[in-house]
């Protein structure tokens, strides 16, 4: 059985939570320990991949007026609007059986723990099926994919992975609530305005609030994940707190990559 560390580390702003999911990166690459880590965002924030270009992706005169963040995520993907949500990440070294998967298993083996903290909750979800389809958009939230998490055919946990061959971060959003109103005013998509593609959205993804028929707290789905994630077979999963180092780092991260126009403008 193989130690994780589990890291709650609350709600933090948009350059702080990519920095020090990047941390605990280098340190479980460092280490041999993996790291699973739960958190929101505050202000709510636009993330976009690695690869998406800004102009074509988002409206950052109404991102301003709307008083929201954006930042650049590691992982590839579409663009994500962090809000009502609760986030997480599984920093893995290489040298992890979860890493030798490959790409796609490795993904799978992350669902199913997500999947049984949303049927703790009375959610009946299931992974993806191939033929999942969705509408164009810069969106990640309009498409499901084949790793994607779905209730009644509708998407409600989207998750993205990079690799490298010291190990690899996934990270992805569990919706509690959503907002398709906010995300089509910030994210650029073609067709009839944000308003059409909100309502099309509207059919191809949930929420765990809508699902569960009630409200679902931020710490009620920590508790619900935790729970999935410690019922893994080969994973004890230890809490803890980001050390000095990680947190030294992360504040490098911060103000050298994730605040700054050369990595968030970079395409």
């Amino acid at each position: 059985m193989q130690i994780w560390r589990c890291i709650v580390s609350g709600i933090s702003a948009s350059a702080e939570n990519m920095a020090l999911d990047e941390a605990l990166l280098a340190s479980a690459c460092r280490t041999g320990i993996p790291v699973l880590r739960f958190y929101g965002w505050s202000p709510a924030t636009v993330s976009i991949g690695f690869a998406q270009k800004v102009a074509e992706t988002l409206n950052l005169e109404e991102i301003a007026k709307r008083k929201l963040a954006w930042v650049r995520r590691p992982t590839g993907g579409r663009a994500v609007l962090h809000d009502m949500e609760v986030t997480y990440s599984v920093s893995v070294p290489a040298s992890a059986p979860l890493y030798q998967l490959g790409l796609a298993a490795s993904y799978e083996c992350l669902c199913h723990p997500i999947i049984m903290a949303l049927q703790y909750l009375g959610i009946p979800a299931v992974l993806s099926p191939h033929s999942s389809a969705g509408f164009i958009s810069a969106s990640c939230f309009t498409a499901p994919g084949t790793t994607d998490i779905l209730v009644h055919h509708r998407k409600i946990v989207g998750s993205a992975q990079v690799r490298n061959r010291d190990g690899f971060l996934q990270h992805g959003s569990i919706v509690l609530r959503q907002n398709l109103e906010t995300l089509f005013a910030v994210v650029r998509t073609p067709g009839d305005g944000p308003a059409a593609a909100a309502r099309r959205a509207a059919r191809f993804t949930t929420s765990v609030s809508d699902e569960a028929g009630r409200a679902v707290s931020f710490q009620e789905m920590v508790a619900a994940l935790i729970r999935g994630f410690s019922s893994a077979d080969d994973v004890n999963l230890v809490r803890d707190i980001a050390t000095p180092e990680e947190t030294a780092l992360c504040s490098q991260l911060c103000k050298n990559k994730y605040a700054c126009d050369k990595w968030n403008a970079l395409r």
